[in-house]
C-alpha cells in the first residue's frame, strides 16, 4: 500500500481523506499542518483516530518514504506549500486522488497532486494538470486544459475544448460555454453563465459574466 500524508487539516482536507478512504489502496499516515500542535487529534473514522503528524519543517526531510497531497483549497496555497515542500525535498512525490465514484473516460491525462471529487465526469481528450481540484459532481467535456493549481467547485459544467489558466478557479455551479479560455489567476465567481474569454488577473461574476475588477495574485476568492 502506498504511504500517504495530507497537508492541511481542515475542510477540504478532510473531504480528500474521505476520498482516500474509499480507495483503499493507501496507507493513510495523518495530516501535515503547520497551525496545530503535533499529536491534535483531527479526525475519527471506524473508531480509529487521525492525528496532525506536526508541521511541514518536522515531518518533510529529505528520506521521507511515503506520497502527499495538499488538502487546501486556495490556488496560491497550494503552490506555496509545494514550493516549501520541494526546497526541502526535491524529490517528495504528490500523490493524485481520482474518487472511485468519478467517471474518467479515456485519452484523459491527470497530474500529480491532483483531486478529482465523487461525482465527477471527465471526458475524452482532457488534460489536467498539477495539484488541481475538480469538487463535487464537475462536468468537465471534451478536449478541456486544466493548467496547473487551478480548481473548479462544486457542480461546475464545461463544453468542449475550454483553458483554464494555472491558478484560476471556477466557483460553484458555474456553466463554461465551448471553446472559452479564462488566463491565469482568475476568479469566476459562483452560478456565473461564461459566454466569453476571460482575461488574467480577473473576477468576473453574472449570468453572463461581466468583469468585477482586478485580482491580485494572492487574494482569496472574494
Amino acid at each position: 500500500m502506498i504511504k500517504l500524508v495530507i497537508f492541511g487539516s481542515e475542510g477540504h482536507a478532510k473531504v480528500i481523506f474521505s476520498e482516500v478512504v474509499k480507495l483503499k489502496k493507501f496507507q493513510f499516515l495523518g495530516f501535515v499542518d503547520d497551525f496545530k500542535k503535533k499529536g491534535e487529534l483531527v479526525i475519527s473514522l471506524n473508531k480509529k483516530n487521525y492525528y496532525n503528524l506536526g508541521s511541514i519543517k518536522q515531518v518533510i526531510n529529505k528520506k521521507n518514504k511515503f506520497n502527499g497531497i495538499i488538502g487546501i483549497g486556495l490556488n496560491f496555497i497550494r503552490k506555496k506549500i509545494v514550493t516549501d515542500i520541494k526546497k526541502i525535498n526535491k524529490n517528495f512525490k504528490f500523490q493524485k486522488i481520482v474518487s472511485k465514484d468519478a467517471i474518467i473516460n479515456s485519452n484523459v491525462s491527470i497530474g500529480e497532486g491532483t483531486l478529482v471529487v465523487s461525482g465527477t465526469i471527465i471526458n475524452n481528450g482532457t488534460k489536467i494538470g498539477k495539484h488541481c481540484i475538480l469538487n463535487t459532481s464537475c462536468s468537465i467535456d471534451h478536449d478541456n486544459k486544466f493548467s496547473d493549481f487551478s480548481s473548479a467547485g462544486p457542480g461546475v459544467t464545461t463544453g468542449g475544448n475550454v483553458m483554464v489558466g494555472e491558478q484560476s478557479y471556477l466557483g460553484m455551479g458555474c456553466l463554461i460555454k465551448h471553446q472559452i479560455n479564462i488566463l491565469q489567476n482568475t476568479i469566476i465567481g459562483f452560478g456565473s453563465l461564461v459566454n466569453k474569454d476571460c482575461e488574467k488577473n480577473s473576477i468576473y461574476w453574472g449570468s453572463p459574466i461581466k468583469k468585477i475588477r482586478t485580482r491580485k495574485y494572492n487574494e482569496n476568492y472574494f
